[in-house]
């Protein structure tokens, strides 16, 4: 995918994409049984006001629009954290529009956000997976990423 380029999110783009990514986030975490779900949506939504206080303008962070023959066809979500002497990126989100799935964009993404993220002083690029999401755990690991760290769940039945 030579022909992807990364721009700026545009705020009209940031209105349209914010609140369904707070309520898959949402979802995300019930599914994995992280967040209860009578609290995950109102969790989410604090969390990602925290994260993003001026939209797309937040300091530090970096949302970006993928496009191909100049279409639009997903969005990333990265953050420059600096301190000390190396810098680190995480990836809060990557998004591949649906009707432009199964075509190569997704990794075309994360190629692209490394060759953002390098001349910006990034050294590393991290990012969470939700455990049933096996396509991205796929994807990732063959770009080369490895498990850092494993959370793991077992549901226990009630006591009678």
């Amino acid at each position: 995918m030579s022909d992807l380029t990364l721009r700026p999110m545009t705020v009209a783009e940031y209105d349209a994409w914010y609140p369904g990514a707070v309520s898959k986030y949402a979802e995300h975490h019930i599914r994995a049984g992280s967040m209860p779900a009578d609290k995950a949506h109102d969790i989410a939504a604090r969390q990602f006001a925290e994260l993003l206080p001026d939209g797309v303008a937040t300091e530090a962070h970096h949302l970006l629009v993928g496009e191909a023959g100049g279409a639009p066809i997903g969005m990333l979500w990265l953050n420059i954290r600096t301190g000390g002497e190396r810098a680190s990126a995480f990836e809060y989100d990557v998004v591949v529009d649906k009707d432009m799935r199964r075509r190569g964009y997704g990794r075309a993404l994360m190629v692209a956000a490394e060759s953002y993220l390098a001349p910006r002083g990034a050294t590393a690029i991290k990012l969470h997976v939700f455990g049933d999401n096996t396509t991205a755990l796929h994807l990732y690991e063959s770009l080369g990423y490895v498990a850092t760290n494993i959370n793991m769940t077992k549901a226990l039945t009630p006591a009678p």
